[in-house]
């Protein structure tokens, strides 16, 4: 145990509103509700807004189960509490996609300015010194790269990489982040290295990372082959 000095970080932790302790819900939709401020407030510092403005999250069921140390079924009915009480607004994107997820004030609450110097969220702590220090440049939080618009239709991508010139859409991290869990960050820097040696370009970051992905799964043969060979004519076999 330790004494807290006048220097001492704050451990991780999630905000919770004055408004939610006092509130009639469910003690595991009120820690849900600080979850999801906490990450809106990270989307908030990273720019994920919807076209009219409103800052959202994506965040999967199963990571809302960890993040909380409850059951995926605990969240669910966790959530469904707090979208009919209004505190919650969860968009479909689509088959095999998770939701984007607008998390709502009540009127009237109080509001104060976003918290500044040593007061850092739950995401925030896991990564940074928090005290002060410059916040670390690596690819271990997604939620910090900046987002940027392409013109790969009306998607919204940010920089990833070591070099930050791999474009993924939101949906699209999500999917490679839980399809290849051990494996994506390892791929999107091999991506983004790649690129930056060798001066090439991809049209679709996403699809090129896949293929990779794809590809090293499937079993090596017992011999290889140079496919790119040309014979000489009259070479013989």
């Amino acid at each position: 145990m330790i004494y807290f000095k006048k220097d001492t970080a704050l451990p991780p932790f999630i905000p919770l509103p004055r408004f939610m302790i006092a509130s009639e819900h469910s003690i595991n939709a009120k820690l849900l509700y600080g979850l999801l401020l906490n990450r809106t407030m990270l989307s908030q510092k990273s720019g994920w807004v919807s076209e009219v403005g409103n800052v959202y999250v994506i965040y999967t069921i199963k990571q809302m189960a960890d993040g909380l140390n409850r059951s995926e079924k605990t969240v669910k009915t966790a959530l469904n509490e707090l979208e009919n009480a209004g505190l919650i607004t969860r968009v479909r994107q689509g088959w095999n996609r998770a939701n984007r997820i607008f998390l709502h004030l009540p009127d009237g609450v109080q509001l104060s300015s976003p918290p500044e110097g040593n007061i850092c969220p739950m995401e925030v702590q896991e990564s940074s010194p928090c005290m002060g220090q410059k916040l670390p440049t690596s690819n271990t939080k997604q939620e910090y790269i900046n987002l940027i618009q392409t013109e790969r239709g009306e998607i919204a991508c940010r920089r990833f990489g070591e070099y930050q010139n791999v474009f993924l859409s939101d949906d699209e991290f999500t999917w490679l982040q839980n399809a290849y869990t051990d494996k994506f960050e390892e791929y999107i820097n091999r991506l983004s290295a790649y690129m930056e040696a060798s001066g090439k370009h991809y049209a679709n970051h996403y699809a090129t990372i896949r293929k990779w992905l794809d590809e090293d799964r499937k079993p090596k043969p017992g011999n290889s082959y140079d496919y790119d060979y040309t014979y000489d004519e009259g070479e013989c076999l």
